[in-house]
């Protein structure tokens, strides 16, 4: 039981800034160090879908105590972000905001509910398997920091939205929503998209030290080729002298192609969940 005052509001009732304080607050203390600017939660908006009416801001004793942030496409809504603030912890807040954030999900007819949580965040993961969470995969993070500089071929540079419809076309039907068509159809530049035969790929600004790779494909009728890590090998080749990121989004069935690619696997990792409503 929650033996005090809650109360939710929307987002949207609050300016930016007062928004990414807020998330600041809520993911103090996080097991990832976690920081916010007005930059990257407006791209976080934007690209991820994440929509203000729909998220919520959770009050208790009429002060701030935690945020949950909804993205939408469709019939399925995302938990983009939750965090509950360090002085509210343990107190069943995060318990009793989900359940709500849930059950509003059912009223607006959604069919089911997706979250990516870090699967070392143990008190996080059971509130989810509470709430009747069931876990679709794990999703690992790789990194490369010696990558093969010897050159592999030339690239072709791809739209990153034809990239995304295709990820449409071939891709997983449940890739998380980070990997997603829909996603990466709205990375814009400084993010590049390659292709090498049948094979694509989308990175950062490749301009910066730290790379990510943020999508890879293979047409149907090319796989099991090796053209996934011919191409993650020529990518690195014209782009020397980087530190190479998968994040904690990819499914762990696409890390043997990263491992032949020289990338080792790094500590953490995350579950993708699904809730059917």
């Amino acid at each position: 039981m929650v033996n005090m005052n809650l109360d939710i509001r929307p987002a949207s009732n609050y300016p930016i800034p007062d928004l990414v304080q807020l998330l600041n607050l809520s993911f103090e203390s996080y097991l990832v160090p976690i920081h916010f600017d007005i930059p990257y939660f407006l791209n976080m908006l934007r690209k991820d879908n994440v929509d203000p009416i729909f998220s919520r801001v959770l009050f208790a004793e009429d002060k701030p105590a935690g945020i949950g942030l909804i993205a939408r496409r469709g019939w399925t809504c995302r938990l983009a972000a939750m965090g509950i603030t360090k002085d509210m912890r343990g107190k069943n807040a995060g318990r009793w905001f989900m359940e709500y954030l849930i059950q509003e999900a059912r009223d607006r007819n959604d069919r089911e509910m997706v979250l990516e949580v870090i699967e070392q965040n143990e008190p996080a993961v059971r509130l989810y398997q509470k709430c009747g969470f069931q876990t679709v995969r794990r999703l690992i993070s790789l990194i490369n920091q010696d990558a093969k500089q010897d050159a592999k071929g030339e690239l072709q540079e791809v739209d990153l939205r034809e990239l995304g419809r295709l990820i449409l076309l071939h891709g997983m039907p449940d890739l998380p929503w980070q990997l997603s068509g829909e996603t990466v159809a709205l990375l814009n530049p400084p993010a590049h998209a390659f292709k090498k035969g049948d094979a694509y790929i989308a990175i950062s600004n490749p301009e910066l030290e730290n790379v990510a790779i943020s999508s890879l494909l293979v047409e149907p009728q090319a796989r099991g080729q090796g053209l996934a890590v011919d191409l993650i090998e020529t990518v690195m080749a014209n782009y020397p002298g980087k530190i190479w990121h998968v994040p904690a989004i990819w499914p762990e069935e696409f890390g043997h192609m990263f491992e032949r690619a020289g990338f080792q696997r790094e500590e953490i990792s995350q579950w993708q969940m699904r809730l059917q409503l």
